[in-house]
């Protein structure tokens, strides 16, 4: 072979390979950047690099919104919907890791440039004070070409040429991919906000419980720092007021919460100096240090604040009282008040006391009252009665689901010593026994009932097998007319009796069939909560708000669908937590524990128990 063949020959091999490496960083795209048409998988792209892929994204989308938030990623805990109700706006949430305020003045240029923006909100912690154009060395920190303005055509070929390990472990983590987030996917594609729902269904009401969970994630270095890009973080505020006034967009500037443990990492003076530099640029509202600073549950660790926190400042910038928030939360902050209004903040802000906005409510659990029990959950009458005049006579006060969420949800107060009273199953014992029980020692209980068997009398369901009668849906609405009963939901047909089943797909419990797809088992889910919504809906005027797992027992995903299904309280069998709610934290009603009083529980046993809680 000639000298000059083979120089080609070699040339074409080197193309094929440099084309071959390309063309599988192009079809696997793990940032985004090539529209990932093969795979469509935003998720994960924007957890390797929010900067590249959200512009990617919307490079696709534009046109679905016309209103954005900018930020770090504690501006992840701003709802875009929430944002859409307030302002009838469609808002996409553009915050990426980091708090270099040069990438907020890249997003803001790329929107006006290319997108309708109608609305935008601007989220500033303190550690946007710390970092200004810290370069961009990594490819999971670049930012796009379309919004930094270096070179296009460059910009896309060091992705396409990038180390073949991204694209190499996007196929890898495909295969483990599940409906619920994961390490490498953890945005909501649709909103670009983080996909919490994990995080949002941890047991936080607890403190001892949460703080040995998350602890750590609170840890932060000694005080006395100072910020020292305070100047540049001023100047990117008011290049973004500018714009926004340039082009006619309404400009929202929040100041975000801030862990107590990161408050006092820097001096008073550095802090007054930041807070007076943005004042001076525009009007904004702070939110950074405030009662619930003091308390970790409302964090998820010392730089991120929950969304439900999130929610709380959007009710408290749109007056929407329907939502709590503590006193003295957040302030409209100007140049003209600033002065006093700092002055205030470092000398009257302080910890509340937790009992002010924290409650503990014991759960008891009760099943079948009959005068020969059979087992723990079978309760005489005598037994039921004697532990309800003890409950009473002690200073416990029986409250319902509804008073527990609106302690949490509107921070309505409950009575002294609440205590939660549980039945299961909807007997009719419960109708003919309990009920005139409750009603004579002044005492509440919430019956959890089986929607497919609610009537039953004498056969389950639609078989010749025997069943323990059942109330009727008329007794139920007798019950709940007297204020002493509150009827919700133990699934509409997820608590079956295996033994009285055909087939081999029997749901005794709302967990998934073995080899059940996550999809299917979700939909399940989702279809019986509907159902019974249907049904609480024709037969008692309203919407159920609390389901207990039968035999307590559920797993993530059912307690995420469940929830996104828009049931607010959820209760598990469990006993390794307190139940304590705290206002403003939805989550503090999920999987609730409860203990079950079986009939040897004596009501001296059983105070004693509800007084150590």
């Amino acid at each position: 072979m000639s000298g000059k063949k083979w120089i080609l020959m070699f040339l074409a091999t080197l193309a094929l390979v440099l084309a071959l490496y390309a063309g599988f960083n192009i079809v696997v795209d793990p940032f985004g950047v090539f529209g990932d048409r093969f795979l469509n998988w935003y998720s994960y792209d924007e957890t390797n690099n929010p900067r590249v892929a959200k512009i990617a994204y919307l490079e696709k989308h534009a046109e679905e919104y016309d209103s954005y938030i900018i930020g770090s990623s504690s501006a992840a805990s701003i709802d875009p919907k929430e944002l859409d109700r307030y302002l009838d706006a469609r808002f996409y949430n553009l915050f990426v890791y980091g708090c270099d305020t040069k990438d907020y003045r890249d997003m803001a240029n790329y929107l006006f440039d290319h997108c309708e923006v109608k609305n935008l909100v601007l989220d500033i912690g303190i550690n946007e004070a710390t970092l200004y154009d810290t370069g961009e060395d990594k490819m999971t920190s670049k930012m796009h070409a379309r919004a930094s303005g270096k070179p296009i055509f460059q910009f896309y070929l060091e992705y396409a040429f990038a180390d073949t390990r991204y694209a190499v472990e996007k196929l890898q983590s495909r295969k483990k991919d599940t409906e619920l987030p994961q390490k490498f996917d953890v945005f909501d594609v649709g909103t670009g906000t983080y996909d919490k729902r994990l995080r949002d269904i941890e047991k936080i009401g607890d403190p001892d419980v949460y703080e040995a969970a998350h602890g750590g994630d609170f840890e932060v270095p000694s005080g006395g720092r100072k910020l020292s890009r305070i100047k540049e973080c001023a100047e990117t505020v008011a290049y973004i007021r500018d714009l926004c006034e340039r082009h006619g967009a309404r400009l929202i500037v929040i100041a975000s919460p801030v862990y107590i443990g990161q408050w006092e990492m820097y001096t008073e003076e550095t802090l007054r100096e930041y807070k007076s530099a943005i004042a001076a640029e525009t009007d904004y509202y702070d939110f950074s240090l405030t009662p619930i600073s003091y308390d970790s549950r409302y964090f998820y660790d010392a730089t991120h604040f929950r969304n439900a926190v999130g929610s709380m400042m959007l009710a408290e910038i749109f007056g929407n009282d329907d939502v709590w928030r503590p006193e003295s939360f957040g302030n409209l902050v100007t140049k003209k008040n600033c002065g006093e209004y700092l002055d205030g903040l470092f000398s009257k802000t302080a910890e509340t006391p937790r009992e002010n906005y924290t409650t503990e409510v014991p759960v008891l659990l009760y099943h079948h009252f009959t005068d020969e029990p059979s087992s723990d959950m079978e309760v005489t009458p005598a037994t039921f009665e004697s532990h309800m005049a003890a409950l009473a006579e002690a200073g416990f006060n029986a409250v319902t689901t509804k008073d527990m969420y609106d302690y949490v949800y509107r921070g309505l107060e409950l009575p002294e010593n609440p205590v939660l009273i549980t039945i299961d199953d909807g007997y009719r014992s419960n109708y003919e026994i309990a009920w005139p029980i409750l009603e004579k020692t002044g005492m509440k209980a919430t019956i959890f009932a089986i929607g497919a068997t609610v009537g039953n009398t004498e056969h389950y369901k639609d078989t010749d097998f025997p069943i323990t009668p059942h109330f009727s849906f008329d007794e139920a609405r007798e019950m709940i007319a007297s204020g002493a009963v509150d009827i919700q939901s133990h699934t509409y047909d997820m608590h079956q009796w295996p033994a009285y089943e055909t087939g081999d797909r029997i749901r005794s419990s709302v967990l998934p069939f073995e080899g059940e797809s996550e999809k299917d088992f979700a939909a399940a889910v989702t279809e019986d909560t509907v159902r019974y919504a249907e049904i609480s809906e024709r037969e008692f005027g309203s919407p159920f708000i609390a389901l207990a797992y039968p035999g307590g027992k559920y797993n993530d995903l059912a307690e995420v669908t469940v929830h996104e299904a828009g049931i607010p309280v959820t209760f598990s069998t469990k006993t390794n937590s307190r139940n304590i709610l705290v206002k403003g934290l939805p989550q503090t009603l999920y999987a609730l524990c409860r203990v079950t009083v079986p009939d040897y529980f004596t009501p001296e046993e059983l105070i004693e128990r509800m007084s150590n809680k």
